[in-house]
């Protein structure tokens, strides 16, 4: 079976779960007339449905018999509600679990016999085709249905598998540092705007350098530290500025804003 033409259907269409659509649509990961989802607001569903040419269903168990995969965008307190109503009709679906806490031991619990799923957490740049997902290593997927995951999720982002104990913590490092990107971001176009740049060729620029040095980093399986060096020339002007951030801190605050998080 062609990839694209696998049924994937999102039970709670939200933030996070859009977003997945929406980097499945650009990345061509799979087609429109094979996407479909339910949710409580059905008039704010439709809307966004039909803005992605997808299909707005009624019912969870409308998208269930429609899909082969069936992603679990709901709150984490109604996972429990949606796998009694889903009940059989979820045996021999690859169950895709956003619903951040809920892990293997717990769907474990939950869902009905013979159910194969894997817990996972992205993050929102998923909706452009470079996100990450946090996927828990314990699961119960088949080989078959593994392969299947990775292939179309792949296409839109870094699968990145941890142990179970590491998977709150994978999703807060994917998911909640984007807002400390921004913020970084945001600083950084301030300091040029100070010194004269306009304020949208700013964000331009500052955006374009973060998404490059990732994927610099990314595709040459290179240490952070290894490509600060390569920057900062003895007595340049680089390592002035490195040298500032240090004095004020940089990454004790990140590692401090992970630990707020954490407690």
């Amino acid at each position: 079976m062609d990839n694209r033409d696998i049924r994937i259907g999102f039970i709670g269409f939200g933030s996070m779960a859009s977003a997945i659509c929406d980097g499945l649509l650009i990345k061509q990961a799979a087609a429109p007339g094979n996407i479909s989802a339910c949710a409580r607001n059905w008039d704010k569903l439709q809307t966004n449905c039909n803005s992605r040419g997808i299909k707005a269903c009624r019912t969870s168990q409308e998208v269930a018999e429609a899909s082969d995969i069936v992603v679990i965008g709901v709150l984490p307190q109604t996972v429990p509600e949606i796998m009694e109503e889903l009940g059989d009709k979820l045996k021999g679906k690859l169950i895709l679990s956003i619903a951040y806490g809920v892990g293997c031991d717990r769907f474990t619990e939950i869902a009905p016999e013979g159910c194969n799923h894997i817990s996972t957490v992205p993050n929102t740049p998923v909706s452009v085709g470079e996100g990450i997902f946090v996927c828990e290593s314990r699961h119960t997927l088949t080989d078959e249905q593994l392969e299947l995951f990775k292939e179309v999720f792949g296409r839109i982002a870094l699968l990145e598998f941890v142990e179970p104990k590491l998977l709150d913590l994978g999703g807060i490092v994917a998911g909640s540092t984007p807002a400390f990107m921004a913020q970084i971001a945001e600083g950084l176009a301030d300091a040029a705007v100070k010194h004269g740049m306009s304020r949208a060729a700013s964000y331009r620029i500052v955006e374009q350098m973060m998404m490059g040095t990732a994927k610099y980093m990314l595709d040459g399986d290179m240490h952070p530290a290894v490509l600060k060096d390569g920057v900062c020339s003895p007595g340049g002007a680089t390592i002035k500025g490195v040298s500032k951030l240090e004095e004020c801190g940089i990454r004790s605050a990140m590692i401090e804003a992970v630990d707020a998080i954490m407690n």
